[in-house]
């Protein structure tokens, strides 16, 4: 098991080992001890990773290694609540001693845990900064645990396969990602004229790809995406030398799509359901791939 001690200790901890050796280290499964000297993330860096996120009122922030609570007290700040997880006991009395003289105390909570048997589901909104393979480790959790729309924001470092929906670069790189709906699977509807279509989709991160079948017509998926709970695929078909291009927008809630579709002779409505038993999991960590040295 992985014991994360946040935010970061990585820059001396780097300067100590060197980085092949903290990639070794966590690699072989070694925990961070609790006593390793802690770096904080700057605070011009704190406000500008909440403010991308788009932190408000009505807002559950989580902090994932949660170090002296900065992360979580700013946020309360911004009118969220806030939640920080961290390993280290000395952190977290140092966190609720911050909270309190920053006037926040009963806005936050700071729970004593390792950050991948937390339970995150609650969130809006996920804080990181953290070693990349560590972000890579948590993707699964990340993909499985919290409800599309939720944004994450790390700083510094990426989550390697799964491509940010923004990057900010000012002196350091802020990446950021909406968490996407599981749109996998088979998904069938009936036209205005009774015609069945069945459409295969799979989904890569935010990214889906696949086709669309009538009987013995095909139109393969060549644009998809899903933002949050929204999806926006577009089908072509070659005819004869003619092309057909139609464009599916729609809400997904759970097992259901509903929205709009427009081709050249107008648009229509929409709604899919997916064929129980279909579903595959986002990221079932087979694509985790621990490098021993950082690149």
């Amino acid at each position: 098991m992985i014991m994360i001690v946040q935010q970061l200790r990585l820059p001396l901890l780097v300067r100590c080992l060197g980085l092949s050796a903290v990639a070794w280290w966590l690699g072989a499964g070694l925990g961070l001890a609790s006593d390793v000297p802690y770096v904080p993330t700057h605070q011009s860096t704190v406000v500008e990773m909440l403010t991308l996120a788009e932190v408000g009122e009505g807002d559950v922030v989580y902090d994932l290694g949660s170090g002296d609570g900065r992360f979580v007290i700013t946020a309360a700040q911004m009118g969220a609540r806030g939640i920080g997880i961290e390993i280290d006991p000395e952190r977290i009395r140092e966190s609720k001693a911050n909270a309190t003289a920053a006037g926040v105390g009963d806005r936050v909570r700071f729970i004593e845990q390792d950050l991948f048997e937390a339970n995150i589901s609650e969130a809006t909104v996920v804080t990181m900064y953290l070693l990349p393979e560590v972000n890579i480790r948590l993707r699964p959790k990340l993909l499985a645990e919290l409800r599309p729309g939720t944004r994450v924001v790390s700083n510094y470092f990426s989550m390697g396969a799964w491509q940010p929906d923004r990057e900010i670069r000012n002196g350091r790189t802020i990446y950021f990602w909406i968490i996407p709906a599981n749109l996998t699977g088979t998904w069938i509807w009936s036209g205005t004229d009774g015609t069945r279509y069945t459409m295969e989709v799979t989904q890569d991160f935010q990214k889906i790809s696949g086709h669309i079948s009538s009987g013995p017509s095909t139109m393969e998926i060549s644009e998809g995406k899903v933002t949050g709970d929204q999806v926006t695929i577009i089908a072509e078909r070659r005819r004869t030398g003619t092309g057909e291009k139609i464009t599916f927008r729609g809400r997904i809630d759970g097992e259901t799509i509903t929205g709009s579709a427009e081709r050249a002779e107008g648009s229509f409505s929409w709604q899919a359901t997916r064929e129980q038993g279909t579903q595959r999991r986002l990221d079932d960590g087979s694509r985790v791939v621990l490098h021993r040295q950082f690149h």
